[in-house]
């Protein structure tokens, strides 16, 4: 049974969660869009991560005149550069900066209804989007499955978009014909993707992470990333690590072979993961920050429908597909498996098969091919320079 207090609680947040968009209103109509002042948020302010991060790292640098606002639901205790000012979703601060605000930048559909702000003259909405080159079908591609609300949201997130971000042929068409999109489309390179082509810091990123999980930087590390199903079941994420362990450390030579497991953000505080984790071999890294770092320092990445797949070849190491629900999973996708140069397995026994069978030369070799072919990869390492450009171009 609710206490009185909680029960206060919730109704006064729900109140002037409703009354939110007054004080917007207020501040549009008495205070101007202020020059070289930046808003970012990434997944639904939970985050400070994707995209948003590593465009407000470069800006940090490079554009030091900008003031620069991160947008969380929960403030990070740490993790965050000190020259950043953080603010709290729904804080008058918030709905300051919301609408006054000369660059807006995010990685998700914004829902300005229930964001407080609607997008004024001098104000440039940026949606940079959380993925690159896609597997599963999506947008327009996937609207049975996205539900009504979803659509409206965005559709109208389109409209008011000023610039999407592409790193390559096939992602340029989806967003032009899938996303509801007709705006602007910057074709340098996806900000996440910047670290892969800096080889210089992947070696103190590897010792740092080493460290942090206590493992030697000499380890080969596989990282076992799996996308997210419904309904929180384990299942499809279950691999006896025992019988696939020994496989690698003959592949690779050496004993000192690591699983990084690195489950779906939406799966954290929700599921016991602790039967994923059968082997010493296995290290649970779910909660580290930064995928892309995790990508740069790894040796092999096993997935199933994940699209880190496209951005770990970048990187030019193996990948194998892990799917034991191919067939139950399927929503669409837009490459078939059997025209990936990804080896598939559906079970146990094809994990460890594959792993013996594995041609690394031959394998990377058909995953040159598809980047550049199929795919028209045109990541140079140079994505956040040509936004900031872009954002300079276009300032008040």
């Amino acid at each position: 049974m609710k206490t009185f207090g909680q029960v206060f609680g919730w109704c006064f947040n729900r109140i002037t969660k409703s009354l939110g968009n007054i004080p917007s209103l207020f501040i549009r109509m008495f205070m101007p869009v202020r020059k070289g002042t930046v808003m970012c948020w990434s997944y639904d302010f939970k985050q400070y991560s994707c995209n948003p991060r590593y465009l407000t790292e470069y800006l940090l640098e490079h554009n030091p005149e900008l003031k620069i606002y991160w947008v969380f639901k929960n403030i990070p205790s740490s993790g965050v550069d000190s020259r950043i000012k953080c603010i709290r979703f729904h804080s008058w601060e918030y709905y300051k900066i919301a609408n006054t605000a000369e660059f807006m930048i995010t990685n998700c559909r914004t829902d300005s209804y229930r964001y407080y702000w609607k997008k004024r003259p001098g104000q440039k909405y940026m949606m940079l989007w959380h993925g690159g080159v896609a597997l599963k079908k999506i947008e327009k591609d996937a609207e049975g499955q996205l539900g009504f609300s979803y659509l409206m949201k965005a559709r109208r997130d389109s409209k008011m978009c000023d610039l999407m971000i592409s790193g390559c042929k096939a992602q340029t068409e989806l967003l032009q014909n899938k996303f509801w999109y007709d705006g602007e489309i910057l074709e340098s390179g996806i900000p996440r993707n910047d670290i892969f082509f800096a080889k210089d810091t992947h070696v103190n990123i590897r010792e740092r992470i080493c460290k942090q999980y206590d493992i030697s930087p000499e380890s080969r590390i596989v990282l076992y990333a799996p996308t997210f199903r419904r309904g929180h079941s384990l299942d499809p994420y279950r691999i006896e690590w025992s019988e696939v362990v020994p496989e690698l450390r003959r592949l690779y030579g050496t004993d000192q072979v690591r699983i990084f497991l690195r489950l779906h953000p939406n799966l954290m505080n929700k599921a016991d993961t602790s039967p994923l984790l059968n082997d010493p071999a296995v290290v649970d890294v779910t909660r580290y920050h930064d995928m892309q770092e995790l990508l740069c320092i790894s040796d092999m990445l096993i997935t199933d429908y994940s699209s880190s797949m496209f951005d770990f070849s970048m990187l030019m190491k193996p990948c194998i597909i892990y799917a034991t629900d191919i067939e139950q999973y399927d929503r669409g996708y837009y490459y078939s498996f059997s025209e990936m140069p990804y080896p598939v397995a559906r079970n146990q026994q094809e994990l460890t098969d594959t792993l013996k069978e594995i041609n690394l030369e031959e394998h990377l070799a058909k995953v040159n091919e598809f980047m550049t072919g199929t795919i028209g990869i045109f990541e140079r390492g140079t994505a956040c320079k040509a936004i900031a450009e872009w954002m300079s171009r276009h300032s008040l």
